[in-house]
């Protein structure tokens, strides 16, 4: 039990790290996560790990690694008993909503719909807890708004953005969540063409960010902000500075960033 409670505290450590973009010392720490699931053949854990490991690369664009990676871990959970074991939904839940944003990096629009699918079904919509509950609704909801975006629906892109907002309003929702959905919010208002919205709320994004020194949302905020404003030196002098920064820290950058990047 005391090994199964340090693996666990492990992976929280590592989510955290790679949350700031220290990807070698997130990766480094599920290594050591990986050896404990293995000892107390925790499959859970094991499956949470690989998720994980998913995001790291998914987050670098390399979505087709990733894909590996989150469907070994839900190979390796399955789905029947998410239902009873909360620990368990919320790795069943990583692993397919994981598997929604790679499909939707590589353009599978219908693949990810799908698995979308698949996720809100597997969800608990009454579950107030924030792990197995309100974050994978939250997870749910942005990797909605961008299928949304990249299906041409600003609408439905906001709609979402707006669900995931209030379900990022509570008070025990972590910085990077917070962040993380006022990005996607930026990124819908972008799409439905409220230029103006969209570059407040990523300049915001983008002040968060720092403030907490979330350096990937800081560089994802910086790109899009960009994005807006091609014609401006200083931000794009940010997003190469940035960039160079993640690198640094372990980020496998594709040469190419496509969706959910």
């Amino acid at each position: 039990m005391r090994r199964r409670t340090e693996g666990y505290a492990r992976w929280a450590d590592a989510v955290e790290w790679g949350g700031v973009g220290h990807i070698a010392r997130a990766c480094s720490l599920l290594d050591d996560v990986d050896r404990i699931a293995r000892v107390a053949d925790d499959a859970v854990l094991a499956s949470l790990s690989g998720s994980t490991r998913a995001s790291l690369l998914r987050q670098a664009g390399r979505h087709r690694l990733a894909a590996r990676l989150d469907g070994r871990a839900l190979s390796r959970i399955g789905g029947p008993r998410s239902v009873e074991d909360p620990h368990a939904r919320a790795a069943v839940l990583d692993a397919v909503v994981g598997l929604a944003a790679d499909h939707l990096g590589q353009f599978h629009l219908t693949a990810s719909r799908n698995l979308l699918r698949r996720a809100r079904r597997c969800v608990a919509p009454g579950d107030p807890d924030w792990f197995a509950g309100r974050r994978p609704r939250l997870r749910i909801e942005w990797v909605s708004a961008e299928l949304a975006m990249y299906s041409g629906d600003p609408d439905e892109a906001c709609a979402h953005a707006d669900a995931a907002l209030t379900l990022a309003a509570g008070p025990d929702v972590p910085h990077r969540h917070q962040v993380k959905t006022s990005l996607i919010a930026a990124a819908a208002a972008a799409t439905a063409g409220r230029s103006a919205e969209a570059s407040q709320r990523a300049a915001q994004v983008s002040a968060a960010a720092a403030e907490h020194g979330l350096l990937p949302l800081a560089w994802a905020s910086s790109a899009l902000r960009t994005g807006l404003n091609p014609s401006d030196v200083a931000l794009a002098a940010d997003l190469a500075r940035q960039r160079a920064e993640l690198i640094r820290r372990g980020v496998p950058f594709e040469h190419r960033v496509t969706a959910s990047g």
